[in-house]
């Protein structure tokens, strides 16, 4: 057998799994040889840092190399259609890439990384950096490499979850402390960002004190105890009542003089104190939230990246739920309030711009003369879009539809029957309070095609939404 055939054949199931990341020499684009050792620097570095986050498959340099180099690079990066070629022939699941040249003035190294998933086909992370031409060239080499390990790991979270998949390793409950009620409201706006900012982009469970509190049905008598801890910044006593529920986890945030501290509590001893302005730039908090939360992870401990990972699977999402609204025919305010109930399917297939929609809605509209009442529904069907944001908690679906609008309309003459085409457009906004389910809040607008009384069907509904 030959040498790969044999490392195949050893190759455990587990290990075939995982993702195959291509970390591919950075281009020169410096012209200058004094930095040609930053072409190999960076990719070791990128490596040693996925290395301590992540299990995965690296690819054979010397073969992607190999691959690569029948493709030319445009402005130091790789057209989508060269990726997706290299990509396929080298058999990776994921691209990094980049390059590095000397600013306009020449006085700094400008370096950029581009991560490419070639499941999805799309860029899923840039980063850049720059730095003056001494010493700190290796400090942004280490920034570089943390800022992809963190772009990939975004990625890899904000996908288990679209996918309805949450892994739980640990849960951190963050603690305000403060000495008034000025600092107090600084807190805990303060503890939402952080919730936010560690929940989007770092595996585990967050809560709040407050929501400790009422998931863990602390009675009022212990609350108002941690809650006087709090106020008077007893740090060590509140360590040691978490401790007593058996979180050893936490961070403890304390608001004083404009500046954020955060102090990370690993396994019940606290760690070095992180501190940001309250004003700092989100790119900055960042930063800090990712120091404070390295404290408390523990060492060696590693996320699988898979294959399936980075696949564009279907995101299938289901909507049912009451409706109301105004309906108007032939230009002239004649129907009363409009009724009822909806329901709609959304699929996510092939492309992620390939999202068929299919909408049903079933409607009873009150008296209002003429019309004693009109009593139908719409079918319609269309393509829409659906952005997931906020480490896809929360979704914005646009759509367009056409279809047909069936029903029994009632005046003071006589009943008539219809059955007529339809147009309409709406967007629906979606919270997810549980990875599979969650709320949603959809606007409807359809136009009802009719020679002698065309209609316009203003709707709205709340709807319980099923992600599947």
């Amino acid at each position: 057998m030959s040498a790969t055939a044999l490392a195949a054949a050893k190759e455990s199931p587990a290990a075939s799994d995982l993702a195959r990341v291509a970390i591919m020499q950075f281009e020169n684009d410096s012209k200058s040889a004094n930095y040609e050792w930053v072409e190999k620097s960076l990719p070791d570095a990128i490596n040693d840092s996925m290395k301590a986050r992540f299990e995965f498959i690296r690819q054979d340099e010397n073969k992607v190399a190999a691959v690569a180099g029948k493709y030319k690079l445009v402005n130091g990066e790789y057209l989508q259609a060269d990726a997706d070629k290299i990509a396929r022939e080298s058999q990776s699941d994921i691209l990094i890439f980049g390059n590095f040249r000397l600013n306009d003035t020449g006085d700094k190294l400008v370096l950029r990384a581009v991560i490419y998933n070639a499941q999805g086909k799309k860029v899923i992370g840039i980063v850049e950096d720059t730095t003056s031409l001494d010493s700190k060239i290796f400090k942004a080499i280490d920034r570089m490499a943390a800022g992809i390990v963190e772009r990939i790991y975004a990625f890899a979270l904000a996908a288990e979850r679209e996918k309805g998949k949450v892994n739980e390793l640990k849960i951190l409950v963050l603690v305000p402390t403060y000495a008034t009620a000025d600092e107090e409201k600084a807190a805990i706006r303060e503890l939402e960002v952080l919730k936010d900012e560690l929940s989007d982009t770092y595996l585990g469970r967050y809560l709040t004190i407050y929501e400790f509190y009422k998931e863990y049905k602390v009675t009022k008598e212990e609350q108002e105890k941690a809650t006087g801890y709090a106020r008077n910044r007893e740090r060590d006593r509140i360590i040691n009542w978490l401790e007593g529920y058996g979180v050893k986890n936490a961070f403890i945030v304390l608001v004083n003089d404009k500046k954020v501290s955060i102090t990370p509590v690993s396994q019940g001893k606290p760690a070095t104190q992180v501190t940001y302005a309250v004003n700092a730039k989100p790119e900055e908090k960042k930063q800090s939230i990712a120091k404070a939360s390295k404290e408390v992870t523990p060492k060696g401990e590693k996320v699988e990246l898979k294959k399936e990972t980075f696949k564009q699977d279907s995101v299938n999402l289901l909507h049912i739920g009451l409706l109301g609204g105004k309906g108007i025919l032939d230009a002239g305010d004649n129907l009363g309030v409009l009724t009822g109930v909806s329901a709609q399917f959304g699929m996510r297939v092939w492309k992620p711009w390939l999202q068929p929609q299919i909408r049903f809605e079933g409607y009873y509209i009150l008296k209002k003369e003429p019309v004693n009442f009109l009593a139908g529904g719409s079918l319609a069907a269309g393509l829409g879009y659906t952005f997931y944001f906020s480490g896809s908690r929360m979704a914005l679906t646009p759509y367009a539809l056409g279809g047909v609008f069936a029903g029994v309309i009632r005046n003071t003459a006589a009943d008539i029957s219809f059955y007529l085409p339809t147009i309409g457009a709406g967007v629906a906004y979606t919270i997810f309070l549980a990875p599979k389910w969650g709320i949603s809040i959809n606007s409807y607008t359809q136009y009802v095609i009719d020679k002698t009384a065309p209609g316009l069907f203003f709707t709205g509904s709340v709807a319980w939404v099923y992600r599947f």
